[in-house]
């Protein structure tokens, strides 16, 4: 499903699975009408299980109909939205097929209103849904070379680190591990009611800046916070974590030539073949094969 204006994609094609003639033409004129879509009718559902759209609506008490066959077009067709119309309510006509991917159902007789704004609904929960998770997936590919141990969550947790992308790791690990969305609090303009929700997992910046200490620590209670420290300072109750790694920042002080050569070497081993890689180092590919050796680094 490819939505590309907003939540709706002009031309999206819609397929009416209806017996109701004059209901399935109704429903494809406002259709088109409002949300310039492509609308195809279809009585029965082995003539719609043939056809490919974004939306199936489908009359789930078509008549004639053979047993088990509405159950196989929505397990065809759940990667689409699929709304379901009905004259009755059952287990049968609306549990089951939305067990099986069903997104929703209205009975009949219906408002094209009322159906209309549930599409308006449906595809802007779809376009959140895959921004989330694409959202995820380029977090997880921006950090998967940092290298850090992730400490036992004693929250709140104070991290101690310059390198404030090490603490961002272990923010993005421990909120995958909850289950929680990560929302970004700046301490210097923030107060404590940004910790009035239990089901988010806050990263926290700036805490040197604080004016309110206490205050501020009793709202952390009971919550998913990581707060990142630049420099190791007393905080009342709480046990500071310092981060190390291997993973090459040059956000670190100034390394010793060896040690600089193997943090590279860890750092930009699977971006650049050896080729590459000894090339930029100004070495052979045997004296990279050699330093490898050395430093017990093996190739990923």
């Amino acid at each position: 499903m490819q939505w590309q204006i907003s939540d709706i994609r002009i031309g999206m094609r819609i397929v009416i699975v209806e017996d109701e003639y004059y209901l399935a033409q109704s429903i494809q004129n406002r259709l088109s009408d409002k949300l310039g879509a492509k609308c195809e009718i279809y009585r029965s559902y082995r003539e719609a299980m043939e056809r490919d759209g974004e939306i199936f609506i489908i009359n789930t008490t078509i008549s004639g109909a053979p047993e088990g066959l509405l159950e196989e077009l929505i397990e065809m067709k759940k990667k689409s939205i699929i709304l379901l119309l009905t004259s009755y309510v059952s287990h049968q006509t609306v549990t089951k097929p939305i067990e099986l991917g069903a997104d929703d159902y209205m009975q009949k007789p219906i408002s094209v209103e009322e159906l209309i704004r549930k599409i308006r609904h449906l595809l802007h929960y779809y376009q959140l849904k895959r921004r989330l998770k694409e959202t995820q997936e380029f977090l997880t590919f921006a950090l998967r070379e940092v290298e850090v141990d992730v400490p036992e969550p004693k929250y709140p947790l104070f991290l101690l680190s310059n390198v404030r992308l090490l603490a961002e790791k272990v923010a993005v690990e421990l909120a995958q591990r909850e289950g929680k969305s990560i929302k970004l609090v700046d301490l210097e303009r923030a107060d404590k009611r940004v910790f009035w929700e239990k089901d988010v997992f806050y990263f926290c910046i700036n805490f040197d800046k604080v004016k309110e200490e206490r205050e501020l620590l009793r709202a952390m209670r009971g919550r998913s916070v990581v707060v990142h420290l630049t420099r190791e300072m007393e905080v009342g109750g709480v046990e500071l974590v310092e981060l190390k790694s291997n993973t090459f920042s040059l956000d670190e002080e100034i390394l010793p030539i060896e040690e600089y050569v193997k943090r590279v070497i860890l750092y930009y081993q699977s971006r650049y073949p050896d080729t590459v890689l000894s090339r930029k180092l100004g070495i052979s590919r045997k004296s990279l094969w050699e330093k490898r050796k050395k430093y017990g680094i093996s190739k990923k």
